[in-house]
């Protein structure tokens, strides 16, 4: 992060008193953004999820420094979560200004007639250049962001995190005699038998099964995905993904990988008796918490596959602003939405977080926190591979889907083959919303 970034993010422990008053206001009901504005001061809604640990601090911390480094604007942060929550919210005229949704759902919302085109204050001169855009925002980052048919924009980068890190037991690995942490997904099924072998009570790796995870896999081994780009029809059933899939469902087979339900993993990982977890760079912070300083917890990039890629599913929620209010609580909110979207305030949020820079300033920006945490740099791969999710909302209901038949091959009541026919075709029904939850 820049000095001058550092220097006013730094005022927020001055304020750290206020951030309970916040706090308490995010745990109230939902409060009309219509509300009145001052002649001093635009007063404008923001709702976003994060409501517990560090990514709650770090959170509270930013819209605090926005409101002491802009005293004609307040924010009023509240606890909602707007993916859900604001659809109806609007309907019912208690939409918040600005919220944090995500990404994947903003065609409900735009369906609904809920959120603001940005296109047009981009393109003010109140928006961002071509060139500042470039620097900002990774290609694939700024392409997330963009709507269906590409002539519309609903939506600005607020936060990134890769879905595929790699955590582990420092202690384990010299005693298994493991001098670093695997490269690829070769060394990974290695160093997992290494460490099952030191005894009966230990096991390689640990992991909560996760079907966006395992597509990563798959495009490791050079396995499709989708059909085609559109990213609308599953085509699971191919060599790379029979291979991945084959990996897997082997290591459990051995006890070499233990498949966990929601955060056990992170118990399991806790008791020192674990070498390796999967988990999501946002994790971190977790699992650095279930350790307890019981041992030395490091982490490695994503395991790159056979042609020396590491594929990673990017995902995290993005700003929006409802299509309410006054024309200076607008105003108001698109300088909201672009300070909190600017490299300066990602920088920080990532610092805390261990989310990732959206772009190359940020990245600069991070080189240096970077150095001095190795950990959190595991986090960043080379964008050329990052995968953004479907801009579909049935994407989320198709993963949830397809969970039954992928346990199964795991487990071995099922073949691995027939568990990719069953995931392809019954994804497909849900993506195609022939058939729902």
């Amino acid at each position: 992060m820049d000095n001058h970034g550092k220097r006013a993010l730094a005022k927020v422990s001055a304020v750290a008193g206020s951030l309970a008053i916040i706090a308490t206001v995010g745990s109230m009901a939902p409060v009309g953004a219509s509300a009145a504005t001052s002649a001093q001061v635009t007063n404008i809604v923001f709702w976003a999820g994060h409501n517990s640990g560090q990514l709650h601090k770090a959170l509270l911390a930013e819209v605090a420094q926005f409101n002491a480094a802009h005293p004609t604007i307040h924010v009023k942060w509240v606890g909602q979560h707007a993916t859900s929550q604001g659809i109806a919210a609007f309907l019912a005229h208690k939409a918040p200004n600005v919220a944090m949704i995500a990404t994947n759902a903003a065609q409900t919302f735009i369906n609904s007639g809920a959120i603001l085109n940005l296109k047009p204050l981009l393109d003010s001169k109140d928006g961002l250049t071509a060139a500042q855009i470039r620097a900002d925002y990774y290609p694939v980052v700024w392409q997330d962001m963009q709507a269906l048919g590409g002539k519309a924009q609903y939506l600005m980068p607020l936060e990134k995190k890769s879905n595929v890190v790699l955590y582990y037991n420092e202690d384990l690995f010299k005693r298994a005699h493991i001098a670093s942490a695997p490269r690829t997904w070769a060394q990974l099924v290695a160093d997992a038998d290494k460490i099952t072998a030191l005894g009966k009570n230990y096991h390689g790796i640990v992991w909560t099964p996760s079907v966006k995870q395992f597509f990563s896999m798959v495009m490791d081994f050079s396995g499709k995905v989708w059909r085609d780009p559109s990213h609308k029809v599953f085509a699971l059933n191919n060599p790379g993904a029979r291979q991945a899939l084959t990996m897997l469902r082997n290591m459990v087979q051995r006890k070499v990988l233990v498949p966990t339900k929601g955060y056990d993993y992170q118990l399991d990982f806790g008791t020192g008796k674990v070498g390796m977890l999967i988990d999501a760079s946002a994790g971190y912070t977790y699992d650095l918490g279930s350790v307890g300083g019981k041992f030395p917890m490091l982490a490695a990039p994503a395991p790159a596959g056979l042609l020396g890629r590491a594929y990673n599913y990017i995902n995290g929620a993005s700003l929006t602003m409802f299509n309410t209010g006054t024309a200076a609580q607008k105003a108001a909110s698109w300088t909201f939405v672009k300070w909190m979207s600017s490299p300066s305030t990602n920088s920080y949020w990532n610092e805390h977080t261990n989310y990732l820079p959206l772009g190359p300033a940020g990245m600069n920006m991070m080189k240096g926190f970077y150095k001095a945490n190795p950990a959190y740099a595991a986090s960043f791969s080379d964008p050329s591979y990052w995968v953004i999710k479907p801009k579909y909302a049935t994407f989320s209901a198709a993963k949830t889907a397809m969970m039954d038949d992928f346990e199964k091959a795991l487990l071995g009541q099922e073949s691995v083959t027939q568990a990719l026919v069953n995931m392809t075709a019954l994804g497909n029904k849900y993506m195609s919303g022939q058939q729902r939850m």
